[in-house]
């Protein structure tokens, strides 16, 4: 997807790993909205043809309502390869932005404003982000819509109302990880994530892309050679 947007210049890498699952330099798809003025290019393609080589937990659709520099903005990835292009202050970090805090993630995760409140673009009431989610049984939409007044959040899966708990057990049970550095690195965090030791790297690797048990079966040999280590310095404490 190449397009051109409103907001400040991001990184590419946050939004690879949550708009593509692989690669194909020949997919495109389309920004499109209003407030930031988004130019469109690509090759358009059927739903059926869009959802076909989508993997579990793929983003599909991103749609942004009063938030940070847009009015209103909806975003289609392809199931490849996705990348968004502009010049400074077109909105790039604005959708980066909108993926996190769609799919309950924490504000300090962005790198910016801490309070959720002030990704509400300027001088209106409220907000919102929905984001859907490639499923084999039936996609996922995830809305959330952010409250100035209040500083809050209300929550919707599939158009019914629900809790933030529950938006991020459905998240998890997809492996998204909008904490993990290794699967979302928004600009602000490039400099965080080049201090994480070989050890943090590969604990984060591991829960990125192994299955589930990948990251308990490490912590498990991690203890137990400890274990190993205190057997091996009380027999050689023993005359």
């Amino acid at each position: 997807m190449a397009a051109n947007s409103k907001g400040r210049k991001s990184s590419q890498t946050s939004l690879l790993t949550y708009l593509s699952q692989s690669v194909d330099d020949t997919t495109r798809n389309s920004v499109r909205g209003t407030g930031a003025s988004p130019r469109s290019r690509g090759v358009p393609r059927s739903v059926s043809q869009q959802h076909s080589s989508f993997v579990e937990g793929s983003i599909v659709r991103i749609r942004m309502e009063n938030f940070l520099t847009y009015d209103s903005c909806e975003v289609t990835p392809g199931s490849h390869l996705n990348m968004i292009v502009g010049a400074n202050g077109t909105g790039k970090s604005s959708i980066v932005c909108a993926i996190c805090l769609g799919l309950a993630g924490k504000t300090s995760f962005t790198g910016r404003a801490d309070k959720v409140g002030l990704y509400v673009k300027h001088g209106c009431a409220k907000g919102s982000v929905e984001i859907e989610l490639f499923r084999s049984i039936g996609n996922l939409r995830i809305r959330r819509e952010i409250h100035v007044a209040n500083n809050q959040s209300s929550w919707q899966i599939n158009g019914e109302n629900t809790t933030q708990k529950m938006v991020e057990e459905h998240i998890a049970n997809l492996n998204i990880q909008v904490g993990n550095m290794c699967q979302f690195l928004p600009q602000e965090k490039v400099g965080e994530f080049a201090k994480m030791s070989k050890t943090e790297l590969l604990e984060a690797t591991e829960k990125s892309i192994g299955p589930p048990e990948m990251f308990k079966h490490h912590c498990e040999l991690k203890n137990f050679r400890e274990k190993e280590k205190e057997l091996e310095n009380s027999c050689k404490e023993k005359p």
